[in-house]
This record gives structure tokens, C-alpha cells and sequence, in this order.
């Protein structure tokens, strides 16, 4: 019995502290077996969904600088000629967003993602105007923003020569930028008028077409009051053998006679003034186009070259500007990232100069070494400030204004200090007014400089 007792194990008393060992038993190869074959493998994911998937992340402001590395990882694993247009389309939505330069970490991250981009597509954004001005427009509003909140003076110096040449760009494209805003305010001047025009000639057919069904619903209701109000004559009762009665059918009264039989000058001037009411109502477009007539055909008895050469004329296209326009159209549909014009280019390039370099240098004038460079930046762009928008040019002035009342807060206040020579301008405080007080035995203090130590070792004593 004490044999099986120890073969079976013996029980043991656990303390609060131990911890019972519980055995776990090794799975059968064939059940993991079965696990790896049934275990759900990861879904590989294509390169441009992941791309639309961090695009989707990138406007959250919690998470834009985890995200802008990982796109900075994209950019250099997967990026090429195929689906470069893909990335140029988020990168243009990226320079848009207000808190680019928020975190001082994001900040190298969206350096190094645009002079990546820069660099590896040099040819592409050299082609043309339009591409080169996309460049520098995302340039000025990543790269060179970025570098405003730098604290190095190397780095601050070669932002502001950057940001001068740009202003010197602004100022030779001004007139094209002026002409560019008074055609696009034509433009949309133009299509509210369209729109307008529209909705008018949607009324006028709603009032029309109310009017018709009320004639129709009154018709309807007359010609009901007309079958009652007739009287119901009795048939007469046919004998056996004579032939069946044929009865006429009344004729219709017509438009000027009543239902009722006889005919109410009322009712037909009545329907007389409704029908000029309708007239009046139709407005001048209308009526061109139903007195426009109808495309003339073709006689085709007529001789073979005179039907060719009006064929051949309605065929030809008009002009080659709409042949050119087409185009350009169907251009822009067909690519996935439309650059925008060279003069949009300037305009974009111009707001993130003012709204976010400007801003940010206004804002990093605290340093000694940097408030000079920026205090003469800001007086050189306030004298040539023609150049900018009304809001950007009040905005200028708001700015140099505030660094001119700065300026002379700073500044040394010598004060009167030679009005009374007797008088020190500081005021003198006298030494001898403090005390200082020492408690100590002086007995020991004595005994301790008088003799030397080597009298506790048997030495003569030594009297200094």
C-alpha cells in the first residue's frame, strides 16, 4: 500500500505563497499540423491601396508624424514611373493641411519626404513651366516653412535669400496673376449667370405646365356637367318585327358654343384671355427657338460635287482652338494628377509665402542672433509689399508695425544718471552694516592652533 502511495505521488501542503505546479500536456504534432494548415494567412495588400490607406490617415493631426514616416517608407520602396502620378495627387493634398510644422520631429520628416520627391523627379518637374512652378509652390509651403522654425543662423540666413528670390519671382509675374484672377471672375460671373438663367426658364415651364392642367382639369369638369344636365329620353319599345330605331349621335358644340346648348360670350373670352396669359408667359428664348427653322436637307437630285463639298463642310470642325480644347479635356480626364497652371502655381505659392513663412518667422524673432535678419527681411517686403493680395498687404503691415513697437520697448533706458554727480544712479549698499557673529569655545580653538600634532606622538612641543 506504501509502495502505491509513492508511485501515485504523495500530497503535499502548499503555504500561501507557493504556487501549485499544474502539468500542461504537448499537443500532437498532427493537431499543429492541422492549426498551420487551416491558420488564415496574411492577405497580401496592393501598393496603391496601401497608399490610399495612408492617405486616408494623413489629415488626422494626432497621428500625422507616424504617418508621414511611413509614407516617407513608401515613397522609397514602391515609388516609380508607373505610379508616380498616384503619389503627386496625396502629396499635393498633403501641402494643403494647416499643422505641417506643428511637431518639431514631423518637421525633418516633411523635409526629407519633398527633397526626395524633388530630387528623384528632377526631369519631370523640369519639362515644362507648369510642372517647375508645381516644385517651387511645394517647395515654399513644406520645405522652406519648415525651415523658418529653424534655430541654426546658417540655416535661417539661406531661408531668407530663398524667400527673397521667390518675392523677386512675385513681382515679375504680377501682371500675369492680375489677368489670370480677372478672367476666373469673369468666368464664374459667367456661369451664375447661366445658372441663374435656368432657373428662371425652369419657373416659367412649371407655370406653364400648371396652367395646362388646369384647362385640362376644367375641361374635364365642364364636359361631366354636360353629360348630367342632358336629359335621358326613354327608348321607345320596338314591336316584334319592325326594324330597330337608328339614333344620330349628336355633333360636339363647338370651342364658342356652351355645353348646355346655347353659347356664353363669357366662357369664350374667358379662354381667350387664358391663351394670351400663356402667350405672355413664354419668354423671348422660346420663341426663338420655335421660329428657328429647321436644318435644310440635302437635295440629293442636285449635282455630286455640290452634295460633297456641303457634306465635306459638315463634317469639317470649326476652328482649331476647339480642336485644341478638346484635347486638353479629354487630357485632364484621362490623368489621374491634372497639373494645375502655372499661374494657380503662383498663386498657391504666393498665400503659403505670407500665410505660413512669413508667419512663422514673425513668430521666431525672439532670438538676438535671428532679430535682426528678420526685422530687415520684413521692412524690405513692407516697401515692395505692391506685389501681394489687399489681405496679404494689410497683413504685411500689421506685422511691421508690431516689430517697430518691439523695437522700441528694447531699447537701453539710459535715465538721468548725471543730474546729481553727488548721487550714484544705483543705489549703494554699505558692508559695514552687516554683522557677522561667531560662537565657538575658545579654549579648543586655541590649543588646536598653538601646539603641533606630533606632541601626541612624544614630540617636543613646538610653539608656533
Amino acid at each position: 500500500v506504501a509502495l502505491k502511495q509513492a508511485s501515485k505521488g504523495e500530497k503535499r501542503l502548499h503555504l500561501p505563497g507557493d504556487k501549485e505546479r499544474i502539468p500542461v500536456y504537448r499537443k500532437s504534432r498532427r493537431r499543429r499540423k492541422r492549426q498551420q494548415m487551416y491558420k488564415p494567412k496574411n492577405t497580401n495588400v496592393d501598393v496603391l491601396q496601401g497608399l490610399d490607406r495612408l492617405a486616408a490617415v494623413l489629415p488626422h493631426r494626432t497621428k500625422f508624424p507616424k504617418v508621414i514616416k511611413l509614407l516617407h517608407r513608401w515613397i522609397k520602396e514602391y515609388m516609380n514611373v508607373d505610379n508616380r502620378e498616384y503619389i503627386f495627387r496625396v502629396l499635393d493634398n498633403l501641402t494643403k493641411l494647416p499643422f505641417l510644422a506643428e511637431d518639431a520631429e514631423g518637421r525633418q520628416d516633411v523635409i526629407v519626404v519633398f527633397e526626395y520627391i524633388l530630387a528623384y523627379n528632377t526631369q519631370w518637374f523640369e519639362q515644362d513651366e507648369k510642372a517647375a512652378m508645381l516644385g517651387r509652390a511645394w517647395k515654399m509651403s513644406t520645405v522652406l516653412q519648415c525651415q523658418c522654425y529653424t534655430d541654426d543662423a546658417f540655416t535661417l540666413n539661406s531661408t531668407i535669400n530663398k524667400l527673397a528670390e521667390a518675392f523677386k519671382m512675385f513681382e515679375k509675374h504680377k501682371p500675369d496673376i492680375d489677368s489670370y484672377l480677372e478672367e476666373k471672375a469673369k468666368r464664374e460671373s459667367l456661369k451664375q449667370e447661366a445658372k441663374l438663367e435656368a432657373l428662371k426658364q425652369e419657373k416659367l415651364e412649371a407655370k406653364i405646365e400648371a396652367k395646362v392642367e388646369e384647362a385640362v382639369k376644367a375641361e374635364t369638369s365642364n364636359g361631366k356637367r354636360a353629360k348630367l344636365a342632358l336629359p335621358v329620353e326613354p327608348a321607345p319599345q320596338a314591336s316584334p318585327g319592325s326594324p330597330v330605331p337608328v339614333t344620330l349621335k349628336k355633333e360636339e358644340p363647338s370651342d364658342g358654343e356652351d355645353f348646355l346648348g346655347g353659347g356664353d360670350d363669357d366662357d369664350v373670352e374667358g379662354e381667350e384671355e387664358e391663351d394670351g396669359e400663356d402667350d405672355a408667359a413664354l419668354s423671348d428664348d422660346e420663341v426663338k427657338k420655335e421660329d428657328k427653322p429647321k436644318g435644310d436637307c440635302i437635295d440629293l437630285d442636285s449635282d455630286a460635287e455640290s452634295v460633297k463639298h456641303e457634306i465635306s463642310s459638315e463634317d469639317e470642325p470649326e476652328s482649331a482652338d476647339e480642336i485644341e480644347s478638346s484635347s486638353e479635356a479629354e487630357e485632364l480626364e484621362s490623368s489621374v494628377f491634372p497639373v494645375p497652371s502655372m499661374e494657380e502655381s503662383l498663386i498657391t505659392m504666393r498665400t503659403a509665402f505670407v500665410d505660413r513663412c512669413l508667419m512663422a518667422l514673425f513668430r521666431n524673432r525672439g532670438p538676438t542672433w535671428a532679430r535682426t535678419k528678420v526685422d530687415n527681411f520684413f521692412q524690405d517686403i513692407f516697401y515692395r509689399r505692391e506685389c501681394l493680395d489687399k489681405e496679404q498687404q494689410t497683413q504685411v503691415e500689421a506685422w511691421q508695425s508690431r516689430i517697430k513697437v518691439l523695437q522700441k520697448e528694447s531699447e537701453h533706458k539710459v535715465g538721468e544718471a548725471n543730474a546729481n554727480p553727488l548721487e550714484s544712479h544705483r543705489p549703494v549698499v554699505d558692508s559695514r552694516e552687516t554683522k557677522t557673529v561667531f560662537d565657538a569655545d575658545s579654549a579648543a580653538w586655541s590649543s588646536k592652533q598653538t601646539f603641533d600634532a606630533r606632541e601626541v606622538h612624544g614630540g617636543r612641543n613646538v610653539i608656533r
